[in-house]
Order: C-alpha cells, then sequence, then structure tokens
C-alpha cells in the first residue's frame, strides 16, 4: 500500500508540474466556454460536443502522458523481468488517468451546471461507457506497440471513427446526447427500463464491455511479454 502511495505521490508531483498539464486542464473549460458565448447551441448540442466529441479526446491524452512515463522510458522493460502481479502495471496507470480525467472533468461539470443544470452531470455519467471504451483501446494500442505513442494513435483512430462514422455504427452510435429521445431519457422523463430505451441501454453497455474486454486482452498480453 506505502508503494502505491508513494507512486501516486511522485504521479502527482509530475502531473502539476508540467506545462502539458496545464493545456490539459484548460482545454474543456475553454471549449465549454466558447460554446456558451456563441450562443449558437441547445443544451443538448453543447453537451454533445463537450462530453462525447472534446472530452474523449482529453482522456486519450492524458492516458498517453500517464504511460509514458514508464513506457516511454523502457522502465516496462525492467519490471516485466521480477515475479510481481503484473496486472497491477497496467491497472494502476489506468486507475491513475482516470482519477486525474474524472477529476477535472467534474470540475468542468461543476462549471457547468449554472447554464445546463442536472443535464451536465447526467451526461457526464452517460457517456462514462465510451470513456471505458477509449481506455480500452489506448491500452491495447499502448502494450502492443510498447510505447504510449501506441495508444494515443489507438485512442485518436477510434475516437475519429466514433465521431465521423455514425452511418456504419448506426444503434452503436456514440454521439447520442445531440437527440431528442436520448435527450429526454438521459434527463429522466421516460423510464430507465421503457421499451423505446432499451436500444439505448444495450448501446451503453455494448461500449462497457468492449473497453473492460479489451483492457483484459492488454494486461494477458503484458504477462507474456518477457523483455
Amino acid at each position: 500500500m506505502m508503494g502505491l502511495l508513494v507512486r501516486l505521490r511522485l504521479y502527482l508531483k509530475l502531473w502539476f508540474t508540467s506545462f502539458y498539464t496545464i493545456v490539459m486542464m484548460l482545454f474543456i473549460p475553454v471549449v465549454g466556454v466558447l460554446l456558451y458565448n456563441s450562443g449558437s447551441y441547445t443544451i443538448e448540442d453543447a453537451s454533445s460536443i463537450i462530453y462525447e466529441k472534446a472530452a474523449p479526446i482529453w482522456f486519450i491524452f492524458i492516458l498517453q502522458w500517464c504511460f509514458s512515463i514508464d513506457m516511454d522510458s523502457k522502465f516496462y522493460s525492467l519490471v516485466v523481468t521480477y515475479p510481481i502481479s503484473r496486472w497491477r502495471f497496467i491497472m494502476e496507470r489506468v486507475l491513475f488517468s482516470v482519477l486525474v480525467f474524472v477529476s477535472l472533468l467534474a470540475i468542468v461539470t461543476v462549471s457547468l451546471m449554472p447554464i445546463m443544470g442536472a443535464f451536465a452531470w447526467q451526461s457526464f455519467l452517460f457517456t462514462m461507457p465510451v470513456y471505458i471504451a477509449i481506455a480500452g483501446f489506448a491500452v491495447v494500442g499502448t502494450v502492443m506497440i510498447n510505447h504510449s505513442l501506441g495508444g494515443l494513435l489507438a485512442g485518436i483512430i477510434i475516437w475519429v471513427f466514433f465521431v465521423f462514422g455514425a452511418t456504419f455504427l448506426g444503434n452503436l452510435n456514440v454521439i447520442l446526447l445531440k437527440y431528442g429521445s436520448v435527450y429526454t431519457f438521459v434527463n429522466g422523463e421516460t423510464g430507465f427500463f421503457d421499451d423505446i430505451n432499451r436500444w439505448i441501454l444495450y448501446n451503453r453497455l455494448f461500449y462497457m464491455m468492449i473497453g473492460i474486454l479489451l483492457t483484459g486482452l492488454a494486461i494477458l498480453q503484458f504477462n507474456r511479454k518477457t523483455t
């Protein structure tokens, strides 16, 4: 436990003393302010842009930064030579990335509440399965390439497909908040398990399972590494 706390303190120190951090922390708030000042977006459109389009790319860069400390310095090559639980190497960095991302996005969400009300938090929670899926792709890319650049490229490629692949994805489309039927579902105006909402539940469950599956596969692959 002490080792985990020491590593967490190191990551936090590196995070808050990095110029990269400043850029990452300002990215979403700036997008939110610009959207609000433009006055040309509905709450549904603005929440979709922030939580479904901008926040995922923010998360990808945070994941890349967290993995770069060890993967890019080849420290992982030393780690895999010791009889340790290698899954912790992956999960610690994923969980730290999630901690940073969720904390920052929660701050952004609080700042958006005067504009969007409770729908800001509802949008945040509704999009969480998509973030889990993106994390899975980024982790797989990192482990396969043995470099954080692999995770960055994998994350960006899948993000582009999610944002511009609505025609191919159909009911598995990621960009949903801008649609009226999804807005009423997220806002609690229709029953959670109503038949008309079942496809939305399947959509979110699909992305959650994809993220968990890919992360599990990445851990299995990492466990097989010998050099």
